[in-house]
């Protein structure tokens, strides 16, 4: 399916009984804006496209109690980073990780290619990260399931939009 954020938010939504919309549902109808995503060389990706935005964990950090990993998350659309050239994968993304060591992502960044460029907005920390919905959507089930304090900090935004999980630990 593809990434109708547009329709999704047109479209009547699903009510649930404490009167939060359901944002399983909307999730249904916008799909996700992430296409793919790994771990490239941090600096190689600094130099190729400044400024990008912080997404996952990295920018949940700046807009809540969650503390980041290791390394930085951030957000590029599928044509910026067609037009870059790319970058040479490091590592593919694991749930659960394949290490938990010290010094296991030294040196790398965690990047996220969306089919549209990241809407952005400024956290009160002066950080540019991924607009708080956009973000919402971008979390795969699978990160969400094994990681209870992303689902908690996720749920606790969302709540802030209006929208709630109708199962927030699955």
């Amino acid at each position: 399916m593809s990434f109708t954020l547009e329709r999704a938010q047109a479209a009547e939504p699903k009510i649930l009984a404490n009167g939060m919309k359901s944002f399983d549902h909307f999730r249904k109808l916008a799909g996700i804006p992430k296409l793919d995503e790994f771990f490239v060389d941090a600096g190689e990706l600094e130099q190729l496209l400044p400024g990008l935005p912080l997404s996952g964990d990295s920018a949940l950090d700046k807009l809540s109690m969650l503390a980041d990993n290791d390394y930085r998350t951030y957000a590029v659309g599928l044509t910026r980073w067609n037009t870059s050239g790319g970058l040479e994968r490091k590592r593919e993304v694991e749930y659960p990780p394949a290490s938990n060591k010290i010094g296991y992502f030294n040196g790398l960044a965690l990047v996220e290619i969306w089919v549209i460029d990241p809407p952005v907005v400024k956290a009160s920390c002066g950080h540019t990260v991924v607009n708080p919905l956009h973000l919402a959507l971008s979390y795969s089930d699978d990160k969400r399931i094994f990681d209870e304090r992303v689902s908690l900090e996720l749920g606790n935004m969302l709540e802030e939009l209006g929208y709630e999980f109708e199962n927030r630990w699955s």
